[in-house]
């Protein structure tokens, strides 16, 4: 259950009430210099009004304009069955009396009881105003009618538009028509008005999803509350790993952190004696990683080219970070070359680069990240996987311990 927490406004508006609470008890005993306090119950709120919002409801009252008047308490069951309040400071109300505060978080269309209480500095009053108010549909709701789920190579593209001022949270959950004991989740964020597509793997324990699937998507608000769901039945179209053994790093030097026509640097000393290298990069193991030069300072921006030795339609290219450690880079950009035009064996900033778009990293997640070029299928013998400026995380390096490939089943 969620603790109920005052808003800087509350807080600003209770400060009348403690100054006056603490005048009172700094005075002492001496009856002669007691400040006296006006906490007879005030007269009760009145004018009160309930108007449906998306997920809400907001409710105007005018407040009293008794002398003992400090704030109005507004008592209601929350979405998740639990008796809450709120307190308003007489300071909120407009230049006419009236307030305005808006309740949120309901998810059914159910009225909803609410009781108004006007209080003095010690919370005496005169009972409750009651009204019913009906909140309106929530947004997030209404967003589940806009997400689709397409085949995609390797997984689906889920594609969400979020028309509404509030960030909606989308969750993916998905099993194997045959085997209901493979199944996986995710969850990500959309934010206000933000038309979303990305490409979604279907992993599970042992790799992930290349058959007819069941794939289910909810919506959730901010407060975790969920949508019903829609199910899609897809069946990923099959990719096919390139083996890491056919590849390779263009002019490695297991022995020094310069840079050369496959990398920015690496570090070649100062982390043991096999990683830090770039050739960590391809040898299946996650325990192993590259890592930009260190012991010799460098800074972003970073980069590595691996040679597939063959060309290729390339669907996904798969990063997986230093596992454990989170202070790498949180993006990266994608280029792609064909054999053709890598031009100059010692230097390839000059090949003929294409670019396939940037695509973010979770530095918490020990997990392999997709970026899914499948929309293209490029073809490609030496991919660029590029850390900008932009991209440092909260280090001044970039690391990556696998890097993957995945090309279309022929």
């Amino acid at each position: 259950m969620r603790k109920k927490r005052l808003t800087l406004y509350q807080c600003i508006g209770l400060m009348p009430m403690l100054m006056a609470a603490l005048l009172l008890c700094a005075c002492g005993d001496d009856a002669e210099g007691r400040i006296e306090i006006d906490d007879a119950a005030p007269a009760q709120v009145t004018n009160v009004n309930a108007t449906p919002a998306a997920g809400a409801v907001t409710l105007t009252w005018n407040i009293p304009t008794s002398g003992s008047f400090m704030y109005t308490k507004v008592a209601y069951t929350d979405a998740d069955g639990k008796e809450t309040y709120q307190m308003f400071s007489k300071e909120r109300a407009d230049v006419n009396g009236q307030m305005t505060a808006t309740f949120k978080g309901f998810v059914e269309t159910s009225p909803v009881k609410f009781l108004l209480y006007a209080c003095s500095v010690r919370g005496n009053n005169q009972g409750a105003v009651e009204i019913a108010g009906t909140p309106g549909e929530p947004n997030f709701t209404k967003v589940l009618d806009k997400v689709t789920i397409s085949q995609g190579v390797g997984g689906v593209t889920v594609s969400c538009t979020n028309d509404y001022d509030e960030t909606v949270v989308v969750g993916l959950s998905w099993k194997s028509a045959a085997n209901g004991t493979l199944t996986g989740s995710t969850k990500y964020t959309v934010g206000a008005k933000t038309s979303d597509t990305r490409f979604v793997r279907l992993d599970v324990a042992g790799g992930f999803l290349q058959e007819a699937s069941v794939v289910s998507v909810h919506t959730e608000d901010e407060y975790g509350h969920a949508s019903s769901e829609k199910t899609f039945e897809v069946t990923p179209k099959r990719t096919v790993k390139i083996d890491q053994s056919l590849m390779s790093i263009p002019g490695y030097n297991a022995s020094s952190n310069d840079g050369t026509a496959g990398y920015s640097s690496q570090e070649s000393q100062g982390e043991g004696a096999t990683n830090g290298r770039a050739v960590c990069l391809l040898d299946g193991n996650t325990a192993t990683f590259w890592h930009s030069s260190w012991k010799v300072a460098t800074d972003y921006p970073q980069w590595f080219v691996v040679d597939l030795g063959k060309e290729y339609p390339i669907a996904n290219v798969e990063l997986t970070r230093r596992i454990g450690n989170d202070k790498g880079q949180v993006g990266q950009t994608i280029f792609t070359c064909t054999e053709a035009n890598a031009t100059n064996s010692s230097n390839s900033d000059n090949w003929g680069w294409e670019n396939q778009g940037s695509f973010g990293f979770n530095i918490k997640s020990d997990a392999p990240q997709t970026c899914d070029l499948s929309k293209n299928l490029p073809t490609a013998r030496y991919i660029k996987v590029y850390f900008g400026e932009e991209m440092k995380g909260n280090g001044n390096y970039a690391m990556v311990s696998e890097f993957n490939v995945y090309t279309v089943e022929q």
